[in-house]
């Protein structure tokens, strides 16, 4: 059977990502990346310190979403340095351990190489949108029953800055676009996470869908997915047999 992969992302590090989405990421045994904005840490319907610390220990990873959340493009290229470097000296002075993914504030910049470049000197990968797909030239290594190594020769260059332009699927921007309720919502992911199988044979995986969520609460609004939506996904990635990865693994 050819393995189905799915990578899981939390942008903006809202309060509802710990307090509902989290103990149900713990019950399938599933690990995400929470992309934080470091100066809204603490805020009202925020994460704070302690939970984003939290987080880390419990084998999530936790990602740079800029200082302040402003489109990259849209302000001066000193600016921009002070968004992306101290965004990840503000996480690792909060005592983050490991910083080694930035996240685009609302997908600005990453078509800008020198954008790029400002990114490629301070973290390891960083994550855009927004596509169903990523489509990557990976293949399978499998190492033990439920054990995969992941290896993405294209990512491993950094000449052409593909790591620093992975696509991910804004679950929300979908959502909000065609007015979905959450019944046409977990009709389409499963029609986007399935995808996947029309381009992956075998050990070859050429497309994986990287989710991007925002908040999560009792029920579906702007930019939020109901608790019980978010549990009816994660339950069909687990029932169907999904692997989860982190977007490091790709690396």
């Amino acid at each position: 059977m050819d393995k189905k992969l799915a990578v899981i992302t939390f942008d903006d590090g809202k309060k509802g990502q710990i307090i509902n989405a989290k103990p149900i990421l713990d019950e399938n045994n599933f690990t995400a990346t929470f992309s934080v904005i470091c100066n809204n840490v603490s805020k009202s319907d925020h994460l704070n310190w302690n939970e984003i610390q939290q987080l880390e220990k419990d084998g999530h990873d936790i990602a740079s979403h800029s200082m302040n959340h402003t489109e990259l493009e849209d302000i001066t290229m000193e600016v921009t340095k002070y968004e992306i470097i101290q965004s990840k000296k503000c996480l690792l002075d909060n005592g983050i351990k490991q910083v080694g993914i930035f996240t685009y504030p609302k997908n600005g910049g990453s078509d800008n190489p020198l954008i790029l470049q400002e990114v490629s000197k301070h973290y390891d990968m960083a994550r855009t949108g927004n596509d169903p797909l990523a489509f990557l030239q990976c293949n399978l290594e499998d190492l033990q029953t439920t054990t995969i190594k992941v290896t993405c020769p294209a990512l491993a260059d950094n000449e052409n800055f593909g790591r620093y332009t992975v696509v991910g699927w804004s679950h929300d921007a979908d959502r909000e676009g065609e007015g979905y309720n959450d019944e046409q919502m977990l009709q389409r992911f499963i029609e986007v996470v399935e995808s996947q199988s029309e381009y992956n044979k075998g050990n070859e995986i050429k497309a994986i869908p990287i989710l991007i969520y925002h908040d999560i609460d009792t029920k579906s609004g702007f930019y939020t997915t109901s608790t019980e939506l978010f549990e009816a996904e994660m339950k069909y990635l687990k029932d169907s047999g999904f692997t989860i990865i982190s977007l490091l693994d790709l690396i």
